[in-house]
């Protein structure tokens, strides 16, 4: 359940305003993870390390509403049932491989630099191959 429950609020924290493929995408980019050894290997694991998901820093906003969100909030609710088949390994990867992504309305970080987009979902834009 922790790994439900976590990768929910962080997909949720994320990607709230995305609609359903927004929420998948994070939890894809946190399967992709998940899968690749210089990341933690569980999705609780990975939603959790320091500094990954901005919505989980403590200096940001979003942290207090991820985890005061309840099932109440419909966006939620959808959130953990497909943290629920991306553990049960049932969740389509519409990223395609991604294990990063910035929103669309900043520069480029540098760690896009010799990374391949994926995809652009909603207001973010997805890579794999980042060194």
């Amino acid at each position: 359940m922790r790994n439900i429950d976590l990768s929910a609020r962080v997909a949720w924290g994320e990607a709230r305003n995305q609609g359903l493929e927004g929420l998948q995408a994070v939890l894809n980019v946190m399967v992709n993870r998940a899968n690749d050894r210089r990341y933690p290997s569980s999705l609780a694991g990975v939603a959790t390390q320091p500094w990954q998901f901005s919505a989980y820093n403590d200096n940001d906003p979003n942290r207090a509403k991820l985890e005061a969100v309840t099932d109440d909030d419909p966006t939620f609710a959808q959130a953990v049932e497909l943290a629920a088949q991306a553990v049960r390994g049932a969740l389509p990867d519409i990223t395609h491989g991604a294990t990063h992504y910035h929103w669309t309305g900043i520069a480029p970080p540098f760690w896009t630099k010799d990374a391949t987009i994926t995809a652009r979902i909603g207001n973010h834009i997805f890579y794999k191959g980042v060194a």
